[in-house]
């Protein structure tokens, strides 16, 4: 059975299996190589996923969540038709739907998956990402940084090359970088860096917010003037359409014309934009956050202990890649063109779908490509040091360093602070900062007791993490006088479902589904019976309206045995009257 590769995007996704020992794409139920990471409920219930969804984004915007990636990891909601969804569960739905399309083109079940997330992802998103996984009924095989898995696809058909690659990974909603030396078919990862918070829907808003600016020059007035909550929204959603259409166009060409004829109502006048944009203005809205993104390529090339002059070749993924701004700023750092011989919207797929060739064993690692990766990011605990004589907590103390390959397991020795101390907690943080404050909790209830009574620092306890390949955290505390030890898979913290609440979300997503299904089923039956009441006889109409109002009662249940009965009993009666 295929493990498929799934790139699950801030604005796209894509997926990708091995035929014949080969990446390749496959086609969404649309025939899209690309599915934009989109999610609606129509006017039915019916689930809509995709480029229809996105077209449809304006006319329903209440119905509509996009970019749910950047709630990943969060105790943040959306809400959509009055359900509320967490951001796995959104993000299950599209995973649903690839993987729907993926059984649609190989005409099998496919139950298993590596799925890619930016290499900069902390501990919380990773967790968020494999539950989404589990919710959409996938086993996650893997989870692989996306620079990553942009130089396994490279890797794979340039394996008896010797070199230093960079991997530039410029998205729509998140920025990574990769230095990966590439010796003898393995692909080892030295350093990686990057923002979560950076990509290509920023340059959008960036343009919306430069239309926002002309408009209110030119007019006096606010674009969202008398507009509530819903059309507000709707007003901003066409905006931001049209700055993504503009920004595509002008990687090609000089200028672009933003024309949207009607957004609302003024002084009994319509609300209308007719602007022309340059490069160069695009350039200048979004200069400082391109070049931000070379302080990370420094970042990962001091990492990794390298110069711009070892880098052979650099690699542009990501559609944010194709901005030619973008492209000069990588070419004058690095003195070369970068390579244009890979898809940047379709070369994190197809690494991912190497991933699970090698996983499967479809590849054998023995004769072809390895990978090493690295955690991106420091993991330590909080500890407490003396200050003036005085015992200070708050600092945070490295145990597994950043960049590190992995899987690594690193151990440090602690000593209890107090006199007749008995216990210790273990607060696990990532970050870089030397206060845990600003660093990110990962988990705060790892608590070792008994531990004997004795004066201060006589107590010794050792404390191990263990990052493994999927970038999930174990911790074990050891008491070394008695051999007393606690140890913890950091599962549950902030922003991470529990295994309850992926259960319940699985029959959630499943009912959802169950609900879509059954209205696709039905509503050729229910659009027959609508045509058909227009022209029966009062009495036949009757009969029909009675019949169609159970069905819609039935199915608006989401009653599955019974609107099949409703459905079954309307088309009878419609055979009859024919």
């Amino acid at each position: 059975m295929a493990i498929i590769g799934i790139d699950l995007g801030t604005t796209n996704s894509a997926i990708a299996y091995l035929k014949d020992g080969k990446p390749e794409i496959i086609a969404n139920k649309d025939g899209g190589r690309t599915t934009p990471s989109v999610l609606q409920l129509s006017i039915n219930d019916e689930i809509v996923i995709g480029e229809v969804a996105k077209d449809a984004h304006p006319t329903l915007v209440m119905q509509t969540v996009t970019e749910v990636k950047r709630l990943m990891g969060t105790d943040e909601t959306v809400t959509v038709k009055g359900k509320t969804y967490r951001p796995e569960e959104i993000s299950a739905h599209i995973l649903r739907y690839l993987k729907a399309s993926a059984e649609e083109f190989l005409g099998t079940t496919v139950t298993e998956a590596v799925i890619t997330v930016p290499a900069y992802f902390t501990d919380s998103q990773r967790k968020a990402t494999q539950k989404a996984g589990e919710i959409a009924g996938l086993k996650v095989e893997r989870i692989i940084n996306e620079p990553t898995a942009a130089a396994i696809a490279y890797g794979f058909d340039n394996m008896d090359k010797d070199q230093h690659i960079l991997v530039y990974d410029l998205g729509g909603g998140t920025f990574d970088v990769s230095v990966v030396e590439m010796f003898d078919g393995i692909v080892e990862v030295k350093a990686s860096a990057g923002n979560n918070h950076l990509g290509g829907m920023d340059f959008d808003n960036a343009i919306v917010q430069w239309i926002e600016n002309k408009f209110k020059r030119e007019n006096g007035y606010n674009i969202y003037v008398n507009a509530d909550q819903a059309d507000e929204l709707r007003r901003r959603v066409t905006l931001k359409l049209a700055a993504e259409k503009a920004k595509k166009i002008l990687s090609t060409q000089m200028a672009t014309r933003i024309t949207i004829p009607f957004l609302g109502i003024y002084n009994n006048m319509p609300i209308s934009v007719d602007a022309e944009l340059t490069r160069n203005e695009f350039e200048g809205l979004i200069k400082e956050m391109a070049n931000s993104t070379m302080a990370e390529v420094e970042k990962a090339l001091s990492d990794a202990k390298l110069s711009v002059r070892d880098i052979n070749e650099v690699l542009l993924v990501g559609g944010s890649t194709r901005i030619p701004l973008i492209q000069e700023l990588v070419e004058k750092k690095f003195g070369k063109s970068p390579k244009k011989d890979i898809n940047p919207d379709e070369a994190i797929a197809l690494g991912a779908a190497i991933q699970g060739g090698i996983k499967s064993g479809e590849i054998d690692s023995r004769k072809g490509l390895m990978v090493i990766d690295v955690c991106p990011y420091t993991l330590g605990t909080e500890v407490i040091r003396t200050v003036g004589g005085q015992l200070v907590p708050g600092y945070f103390d490295p145990i597994i360093p950043r960049n590190s390959t992995i899987p690594i397991s690193e151990t440090k020795m602690y000593y209890t602070a107090y006199d007749n101390q008995v216990e210790v907690d273990i607060d696990v943080y990532q970050g870089d900062d030397p206060y845990v404050k600003n660093n990110d909790l990962l988990s705060d209830d790892i608590t070792l007791s008994n531990i004997p009574k004795r004066p201060a620092g006589e107590e010794r306890i050792e404390v191990t993490f263990t990052y493994d390949i999927n970038g999930m955290l174990q911790v074990k505390a050891v008491v070394l006088s008695t051999g007393l030890k606690v140890e913890r898979a950091i599962r549950t913290q902030a922003g991470v479902m529990s295994d309850a609440q992926v259960a319940a979300s699985k029959e959630k997503i499943e009912s959802d589904w169950e609900k879509s299904e059954l209205y696709q089923e039905v509503k050729n039956v229910i659009y027959r019976a609508e045509k058909m009441m227009g022209e029966a006889a009062p009495a036949d109409r009757q009969r029909i309206e009675k019949l169609l109002n159970e069905l819609k009662r039935e199915l608006a249940a989401n009653n599955i045995n019974s609107a099949k009965r409703a459905e079954e009993q309307l088309t009878d009666l419609l055979i009859e009257l024919v």
